[in-house]
């Protein structure tokens, strides 16, 4: 996806780390941390959606990068939107 780390650090106490990802450039982070007792929702569908100009342009880029889409673009009357999954199995949507 071409984020950068920004933060990797152990949180103490059996606690998982916390990992803090950016888009280089930008100032918004996406924090990724299963809080205990969580870890069924590992490998599920998420309610985040990452919006793009074009998704088709930016889908060939992310397939060439080896990330696997479960949805390929896919026009609707609202807009453009893919389907990706991350290594765990996590899904996200891909919109413009």
């Amino acid at each position: 996806m071409g984020f950068q780390v920004a933060t990797d650090q152990p949180m103490g106490d059996g606690m998982p780390r916390w990992i803090e990802v950016r888009i280089p450039g930008g100032q918004t982070g996406l924090a990724l941390f299963t809080p205990p007792g969580e870890e069924h929702r590992i490998g599920t569908f998420h309610s985040i959606s990452f919006a793009c100009d074009d998704v088709e342009k930016t889908h060939a880029a992310l397939v060439e990068r080896g990330v696997e889409f479960v949805q390929p673009p896919k026009k609707e009357s609202w807009g453009t939107s893919a389907v990706f999954k991350d290594p765990d199995g996590n899904t996200f949507v891909l919109g413009s």
